[in-house]
């Protein structure tokens, strides 16, 4: 079962005995959890229906034993165990025998923020009529974007996939992070708009001149002047262009850009950009990036941003973060 069809069944009230939601991505699960808080009381039935539990205080049998209790003036009580990955995965044997018959009226939910162990998961699987076992995978970096996408469509708001890869290459995957980054963006917007970069730089604080996807543009242009312009504001500006987050995104582009030299005429473009795992929109961008850069001047940039990346971690330099930056676009620009 999907996070987004989680959310509709609870909307319809439609509500399971246990839901264990574990994963690598805690904001998933933190959503659910607070969709849930909020979903199958109402705001006066809470106080005495209501639990929370962290797990470092929780006591597993205490806990089978409030669920098998019935709930005050209510159809429900929820028990919402939190950090849940800090109960021993051994200690979670004791909920065996009441999750083949639980309490009707008592709802457990459970946010492990890791992967789950194989010996729980299958006993979790074993109960799985009664239990919602729900995987919480990180987005990855080349998906970040569409998840932006999606996120406010759903709001009902239009983004352009570039607008959203300057946002998520600016503001990485925490997706908490970017989600709350999302809602300050739209909160004065009106539903059915398109958001622009304006909208970004007002309410974000991205600039639309001086982001790091404008960097990678003027690379792919190999418009020289344009790249060390903004690589000097990023040198001057360096606690909000860190060049941690700057290395990764030139990185990627180059890298991509090395698979279309190598298959550019070998196959169509749809081939091509399933290859570089990129949408076909963006191809464009090699098509003109290929006219600059030979395969050896890639292999060149690929040296030079390993070597800064090093510097930058005190490797044999004690050089000012905004000075490397500098000189690595410098560099980059005359390969």
């Amino acid at each position: 079962m999907t996070y987004n069809d989680i959310i509709k069944e609870i909307n319809k009230k439609v509500f399971r005995p246990v839901y264990f939601l574990h994963g690598s991505e805690s904001y998933f699960i933190d959503v659910l959890v607070g969709h849930l808080s909020v979903a199958v009381l109402e705001p006066a039935e809470r106080e005495f229906n209501q639990t929370v539990i962290y797990g470092r205080d929780a006591n597993m049998s205490e806990i089978v034993s409030t669920l098998k209790s019935f709930p005050m003036m209510s159809n429900y009580q929820v028990i919402i165990l939190k950090e849940a990955q800090d109960v021993k995965d051994k200690d979670y044997e004791i909920l065996a025998s009441y999750l083949k018959t639980p309490q009707p009226s008592s709802i457990l939910v459970v946010a492990y923020k890791k992967q789950a162990g194989k010996r729980l998961q299958t006993l979790l699987q074993k109960n799985e009529k009664n239990v919602l076992l729900f995987e919480s995978p990180k987005v990855s970096d080349d998906k970040l974007p569409e998840w932006i996408v999606r996120y406010l469509a759903q709001q009902q708001f239009e983004c352009s996939p570039k607008i959203a890869q300057i946002v998520a290459g600016s503001l990485g995957n925490d997706l908490a992070k970017v989600a709350n980054e999302l809602d300050k963006l739209i909160i004065n917007q009106k539903k059915g708009s398109a958001i622009t970069m304006d909208d970004v730089e007002a309410n974000i604080g991205i600039s639309k001149k001086f982001n790091v996807f404008e960097l990678q543009a003027a690379l792919a242009n190999h418009q020289q002047a344009k790249a060390i312009e903004i690589a000097a504001h990023f040198a001057a500006n360096t606690r909000e262009n860190s060049i941690f987050s700057i290395i990764p995104i030139v990185y990627s582009f180059f890298e991509k850009l090395f698979v279309y030299l190598q298959l550019r005429g070998s196959m169509d473009s749809n081939a091509i950009a399933a290859e570089m795992k990129i949408k076909t929109f963006f191809l464009g961008d090699y098509q003109k990036a290929a006219r600059y850069y030979q395969l050896n001047q890639v292999l060149n940039i690929f040296k030079i941003l390993r070597k800064y990346d090093l510097k930058a971690k005190g490797v044999e330099s004690v050089s000012p973060e905004g000075e490397l930056i500098k000189e690595m676009i410098y560099k980059i620009v005359h390969v």
